[in-house]
């Protein structure tokens, strides 16, 4: 049976981060939209993954369990 892991969370500065809670995967700020863009997009890239953008203005990147 597969499934998918969240990887990693790509926040702003302006998202609080106290009530964030990433669990196992990775929680990245970034200083603006424009720099999360960018940090979505390479991490995206390196692990294959998918890329879902919530409603919050949250990038999360999803990848297949191997």
């Amino acid at each position: 049976m597969s499934g998918i892991n969240i990887y990693a969370i790509i926040a702003t500065e302006a998202h609080d981060i106290n009530i964030v809670n990433p669990g196992n995967s990775v929680l990245i700020r970034a200083k603006n939209e424009e720099e999360q863009q960018v940090i979505m997009r390479e991490i995206a890239l390196a692990v294959m993954g998918d890329v879902v953008k919530l409603s919050n203005g949250m990038y999360m990147i999803v990848t297949a369990v191997r």
